[in-house]
């Protein structure tokens, strides 16, 4: 895999996390460790003392981490925004993460943006490269393949939990029923979060090729790879994301995708509004149609996918102006809205 070189790796998050009362941390520091003790577990300290502290054992408690989980590290710091780690049934690395840490992604989602837009043709580089390799079903072909269908259909990367209890789905969790392959295109046909129906039509070849061959490898889920052992082994979430940060060096996830689309469709759906017509009906209907391309609700679009400023430099009139001045030698909608982040937008360096 191309790595980015990256000197600051993972100072965004430690700058994100400043005003909170959490750090950055990952599993290489020493931490707390489990022995299986009939139906339950004893856990130890780093130093190999046994923990008998009652209010160390809740928060443990607390992380619910499976009991059949291999590998378990549980962090020594209740602060920390990682605080255990371990190995599932299949061998996947599994994360759990202080309660605060979702908190922090949230309310600074449109921080890195910036940083993500000129990351952005180097990951498409990298993707494509590997879906014109020949036809290996790599884990890493298979997961760029995943990839290119975020970058270009705004699909979900997909949950296990929402698919139990909502009989969703999204990338990561679609079955082999979801797929049609006919000569010449792949149809994807599911039901995602909201109840919101994807019907997506696939065209690229390579693409087509991967896809037939993941529907051709035993189980239901669809995509899958091929390991050393030659054994299927199913790509999750957490795969994708892993590889992101790996390749990137930076924190990006799936999600990073999708929000990336919706404020690049904002931008150039609201600049095209009339004059005349900037109305509070013509600002929610183009929020209704962002929404319908990344199977949010409107509420959820505006709230969480679509940058704050783009609405408020819509509302003063600014957007058309500067679509079109800057236009004339900028022809690529991604460029233009990594322009118009780095004119209007402070990002936090990192």
């Amino acid at each position: 895999m191309i790595k980015v070189k990256h000197e600051n790796r993972n100072l965004m998050d430690e700058k994100l996390l400043e005003p909170y009362s959490i750090f950055y941390s990952d599993d290489s520091i020493p931490g707390i460790s489990r022995i299986r003790d009939k139906e339950s577990f004893i856990y130890f300290n780093p130093d190999g003392t046994k923990i008998t502290d009652k209010k160390i054992l809740k928060r443990i408690a607390s992380l619910a981490i499976p009991p059949a989980y291999e590998e378990v590290w549980i962090s020594p710091y209740d602060n920390s925004h990682i605080q255990a780690t371990g190995r599932d049934i299949r061998g996947r690395k599994q994360y759990c993460y202080h309660p605060l840490w979702k908190l922090v992604r949230d309310e600074n989602k449109f921080k890195s943006m910036i940083s993500f837009g000129k990351m952005l043709p180097i990951i498409r580089q990298h993707v494509d490269k590997e879906l014109n390799h020949s036809l290996s079903m790599s884990k890493e072909q298979v997961i760029c393949a995943i990839i290119y269908l975020l970058d270009n259909y705004y699909i979900r990367i997909g949950n296990a939990v929402y698919e139990k209890l909502n009989n969703s789905y999204g990338l990561t969790t679609l079955r082999k029923k979801h797929l049609m392959i006919s000569s010449t295109k792949a149809v994807l046909d599911f039901k995602g979060k909201n109840l919101h129906a994807w019907h997506v039509v696939l065209r690229d070849r390579k693409l087509i090729k991967i896809l037939k061959k993941c529907e051709e490898i035993p189980g239901y889920r669809l995509f899958k790879y091929l390991d050393e052992n030659n054994s299927h082994i199913e790509i999750t979430s957490q795969d994708v994301n892993t590889y992101l940060k790996n390749l990137t060096e930076c924190n990006f996830t799936a999600k990073d995708f999708r929000t990336w689309a919706a404020c690049r469709e904002a931008l150039f759906r609201l600049s095209k509004i009339n004059a005349s017509d900037r109305s509070k009906s013509a600002l929610k209907d183009t929020i209704l149609e962002v929404s319908k391309l990344l199977g949010h609700t409107p509420t959820i679009c505006k709230k969480s996918y679509i940058h704050p400023e783009i609405i408020r430099h819509w509302e003063k009139n600014n957007l058309e102006k500067w679509i079109r001045k800057h236009s004339r030698y900028l022809n690529d909608k991604d460029e233009l809205l990594l322009k118009w982040l780095e004119e209007h937008i402070i990002e936090d360096t990192i």
